[in-house]
């Protein structure tokens, strides 16, 4: 009985030193090395505005200089070999919370949360299995302190998330590093990328050219940097209110620090809502997309030449996956395969910070309704999303050791339909519907 009092003391005290906001993957009991801490220390108060160099920069004429400088903004006292953004010295940067439950919940090495896997041959001619992509992304101090105020009431233990805070000022960066199993063997361009250890689901048949899926057993195995996501809230962006951008990590180009081989593929401020697949068949691009190069793969990243990176579902593009972002959420991240562009459409609207999807269009249901009780904008967040998402599912704070069979039941649960207020809340899915 002593021990047993004693163990929840000590579970209490854990509790109150770190804010109960996630129910993580934990390390195994003879694991040795680095184990993901997350930044949940939100700002309590605005950030003073510091400098924002891209907004100097007009990002429709001068995409790779907009993109330069908040790389630079960035890597600013960051530990690039650790990732450890509660650490810069310069400002402090901070993780979505409840990124923790299900197949694609975050692993306990660094952090990674499970993202859309590549197909073979979709990274060039030499990829001919499929590989999984992991990422973690996190936000500035700006978009942090956001984060606190929609989770205190979760930290505070007095309610639910408070999404009346949203949305995200002006100012708010937020930052997604994408890694790959895949090596330079399949794709050249990885030659001599930053690496890391992620415990991400194993291939049971080493010859079979498909990805496990999430509910197999995870493994620590080497993990190497492909892809930077970045996303600003930029005020000229005046119908959407953001600016998405994403990097390549390009091994072929000359130097020692593999932090300055990541290049811009472009940038994306808008939907280009007029450009259907029938214009693009006619030769027509977008033009609220600069697309800067395709690094050789081939093809285009993202839907009608749209900007996109290329572990992305090509069915779609950057600004337009996000979008989707509601709570509830009702409507899938893509659209359906195969559907004919007066269905497709609706997710290649400008939608504003505060308008939600609504209902995903079908013969009987027109595209932007809305149901009742009205969906919540996230303004633009999946991470948000899915936070959500789990924490409605599973808002117990304390971590839970599952057994193998108690872990699968936990992580095929991810994807379930089920309703929140009368209101379904669809799986948050990148693969896509196929």
């Amino acid at each position: 009985m002593l021990l047993r009092v004693l163990f929840l003391t000590l579970m209490l005290s854990c509790a109150s030193h770190a804010a109960p906001l996630d129910r993580m993957e934990q390390a195994p009991s003879d694991w040795g090395g680095k184990v993901f801490n997350p930044s949940y220390a939100f700002p309590t108060t605005a950030p003073v505005a510091g400098p924002r160099p891209w907004e100097t920069v007009d990002f429709k004429t001068d995409a790779t200089a907009y993109m330069d400088a908040i790389l630079v903004y960035l890597f600013e006292g960051q530990h690039r070999s650790t990732w450890d953004v509660a650490a810069n010295p310069v400002r402090k940067w901070y993780h979505g919370p409840w990124m923790g439950p299900g197949g694609n919940g975050r692993e306990f090495i660094n952090g990674l949360t499970r993202e859309r896997s590549s197909r073979p041959g979709e990274l060039g001619p030499s990829h001919i299995f499929c590989r999984q992509n992991w990422a973690v992304g996190f936000y500035n101090d700006t978009g942090g302190f956001t984060l606190g105020r929609i989770w205190a009431p979760v930290i505070n233990e007095t309610g639910k998330p408070d999404l009346s805070v949203l949305p995200f000022p002006v100012g708010t960066v937020v930052a997604k590093l994408l890694y790959t199993e895949a090596d330079a063997t399949e794709v050249p361009l990885l030659a001599g990328a930053p690496e890391v250890q992620g415990n991400i689901n194993e291939r049971s048949n080493p010859t079979d050219p498909d990805c496990p899926a999430n509910t197999e057993p995870r493994a620590p195995a080497t993990l190497r940097l492909l892809q930077l996501d970045v996303a600003v809230r930029d005020a000229r962006a005046a119908e959407t209110g953001w600016v998405f951008g994403t990097f390549v990590y390009d091994g072929r180009l000359s130097g020692s620090d593999p932090w300055a081989k990541l290049k811009p593929v472009g940038v994306m401020w808008g939907n280009d809502p007029a450009l259907s697949d029938s214009e693009v068949t006619q030769g027509k691009m977008p033009i609220e997309s600069l697309v800067l190069s395709d690094f050789g793969f081939g093809r285009t990243f993202g839907r009608g030449g749209r900007m996109n990176g290329p572990v992305d579902n090509p069915a779609s593009a950057c600004l337009s996956c996000h979008m989707t972002a509601q709570w509830p959420n009702p409507a899938p991240v893509t659209p359906p395969s195969g559907a004919a562009w007066d269905r497709v459409g609706c997710w290649f609207r400008n939608l504003g910070p505060t308008t939600p999807f609504g209902t995903p269009p079908s013969s009987s249901v027109p595209c932007g309704t809305i149901p009742s009780p009205t969906p919540t904008s996230l303004d633009f967040s999946l991470q948000l999303a899915v936070g959500l998402r789990n924490y409605e599912r599973e808002p117990q704070p304390f971590a839970t050791t599952f057994s193998v069979d108690e872990l699968k039941t936990a992580r095929e649960s991810d994807k379930v339909t089920f309703q929140v207020d009368g209101v379904d809340s669809v799986p948050i899915d990148r693969e896509g519907l196929e």
